[in-house]
């Protein structure tokens, strides 16, 4: 019997999830290399008391091209005790169908460029020279500048998170909160 077979690689990244220095979750973030795709999955849980019990599970997916490096199609879920969204981006050969509808936020809409760094690479790419990146979650592109070696303030509709790499390794997410900013950290 013969047949061909197909070779996968996969490096994973855990963070914690965490607020006023205490753990309220955890992130998963797989790279899945095959010959006929390069998949970024995200998995967070959170779960912690904030005026009340808050839980959300969120869960990212974005496959892309392996030749190309252009973003195929994405799909979003958060599940949480406020409701449950559904969102993604799909490239119709010649555009990309947008349909976001997350917690507080939908957008609706058509883009014609093609998409080649989302969101999801910032987990294994340091963003050094791009201006911009394509945001899943808000299916809209944010802004990136450097504020120094190894930092980038990444902007998109009212919010604002600062990415922080060393050699070229992600160890940590700023998600600036009007109420409380929380940290996204690389897991020792």
């Amino acid at each position: 019997m013969t047949g061909a077979r197909c070779f996968c690689q996969t490096v994973t990244q855990k963070y914690n999830i965490e607020v006023a220095g205490f753990r309220i979750g955890t992130m998963a973030v797989a790279q899945i290399t095959s010959p006929n795709s390069v998949v970024y999955d995200q998995v967070s849980d959170v779960e912690c008391w904030f005026f009340g019990k808050v839980k959300v599970l969120y869960k990212t997916v974005s496959r892309f091209d392996p030749a190309t490096r252009q973003l195929l199609h994405s799909d979003i879920d958060a599940l949480s005790n406020h409701g449950n969204y559904q969102s993604d981006i799909i490239w119709q050969k010649d555009h990309y169908d947008i349909n976001v509808r997350q917690y507080k936020y939908e957008r609706k809409a058509t883009e014609s460029q093609p998409i080649d760094f989302t969101a999801m690479r910032l987990y294994y790419e340091e963003p050094i020279g791009r201006t911009r990146v394509f945001a899943e979650y808000f299916g809209d592109y944010a802004t990136i500048e450097p504020t120094k070696k190894g930092s980038y303030r990444v902007r998109v509709a009212d919010r604002e998170d600062e990415y922080f790499y060393e050699k070229g390794k992600l160890i940590k997410i700023i998600k600036k909160n009007s109420i409380k900013n929380f940290v996204i950290r690389l897991a020792e």
